[in-house]
């Protein structure tokens, strides 16, 4: 069994008095509820992260020692990501279905945007500062772990945005699972972010094709269908690419 409880560590500095003697001495049902309620408690920390953790070795708690721990990296900021990083990839082949989304609903927590600050600013799992070899070094290895560190780490870093979908398409082609569902969670916080944008600009576009209509200006005005008419026609299509795939495979 992994160290991830020192033996030093007793239940009793990590839980409550009842929860520990819950865990101790309760049914599996009794332990699952008490696990559960923890991870809702709002007690976000490394030792509860470690907890949860230590539970994903045992075969009658895993399936909810995976929703827990998944629980808590929706709002923690603050953990090991290298302790975290192996149990998510491992889950993504789990034989239960319920661990295996757990997984990579956790591995998506890793890169939404961080409630109260900015989007370039980094959580305090991602590494404060790696030296640009490092960098290189984690990108081009086959390391599942090393890549995702590497990609958040640049993530929340700023960058253009050009050259980090080289890098994403990059990492693609290597199709290693957990770094595919990394890669995914950030394709899909850039396309959110441009939706955001889109809507912000949608009432000024709007009235720019009001006014110019207004004023006669049709060559001025045609710009806002054909811009909206465009990413329609993207949308659509990208659509259709998806459907055919799901059908390909039923």
């Amino acid at each position: 069994m992994n160290n991830y409880l020192s033996a030093t560590h007793s239940k009793e500095r990590i839980l409550g008095t009842e929860l520990s003697r819950i865990l101790d001495e309760g049914t599996v049902k009794e332990k699952e509820y008490a696990l559960l309620n923890f991870a809702l408690s709002g007690e976000n920390n490394e030792r509860s992260i470690q907890l949860f953790l230590k539970y994903t070795e045992d075969p009658e708690m895993e399936s909810i020692a995976h929703i827990c721990l998944n629980k808590l990296l929706e709002t923690s900021t603050r953990f090991n990501l290298q302790l975290v990083l192996p149990v998510l990839k491992t889950g993504l082949n789990h034989p239960k279905e319920m661990i295996r989304i757990a997984c990579q609903n956790g591995l998506d927590c890793l890169v939404k945007p961080i409630v109260g600050k900015d989007n370039d600013e980094a959580p305090a799992y991602v590494p404060f500062f790696l030296k640009p070899k490092l960098v290189k070094d984690y990108l081009e290895s086959a390391s599942a772990e090393k890549i995702i560190t590497a990609l958040l780490y640049i993530f929340y870093k700023p960058h253009k945005d050009s050259e980090f979908f080289d890098l994403l398409d990059a990492q693609l082609a290597k199709n290693i699972p957990a770094v595919n569902c990394i890669v995914g969670a950030m394709i899909d916080t850039k396309l959110s972010n441009i939706i955001k944008g889109i809507s912000a600009l949608s009432e000024l576009s709007l009235k720019s094709y009001a006014l110019a209509k207004e004023n006669g200006l049709k060559s001025k005005s045609s710009w806002v269908y054909r811009r909206f008419d465009s990413i329609r026609e993207l949308a659509r299509e990208h659509m259709h690419i998806m459907k055919e795939s799901v059908n390909y495979k039923n």
